[in-house]
């Protein structure tokens, strides 16, 4: 038969083994929720394909692509900060630095104000 663990007794396991490595950043679910709803908006528009997300300790990253095998179109990266609440939020084109701001609804609403390729018919 099973026994009850504590997942704060296990965490803490592993947070003490050797070679456990630091922490990840992650983009929270609200993040995440905001992100995708920005992509998917402009998948039906035609104007990104394919999206990708990576991590480590200090942040994490949400590029998207025009086409898969391209280097991304846009990124916003969430840089991790002292405490909880104190991160940044990047915007970049590329090496280039669009927006920077604590809010993520700032940074994708700068993203929303950048001109955009209108496909028509005709």
């Amino acid at each position: 038969m099973g026994s009850v663990v504590s997942i704060e007794d296990v965490r803490s396991a592993r947070a003490r083994q050797p070679g456990a490595g630091p922490k990840k950043t992650f983009f929270n679910r609200q993040e995440l929720f905001q992100l995708l709803d920005l992509y998917s908006r402009r998948v039906m528009t035609g104007e990104w394909r394919d999206y990708a997300i990576d991590h480590d300790a200090t942040r994490a990253t949400f590029s998207v692509f025009r086409h898969t095998a391209d280097r991304p179109e846009y990124s916003i990266t969430k840089l991790a900060g002292g405490g909880k609440g104190r991160c940044q939020f990047v915007l970049r084109d590329g090496a280039k630095k669009l927006k920077q701001s604590p809010s993520l609804g700032e940074v994708i609403a700068a993203l929303n104000k950048r001109l955009r390729v209108v496909w028509t018919n005709g």
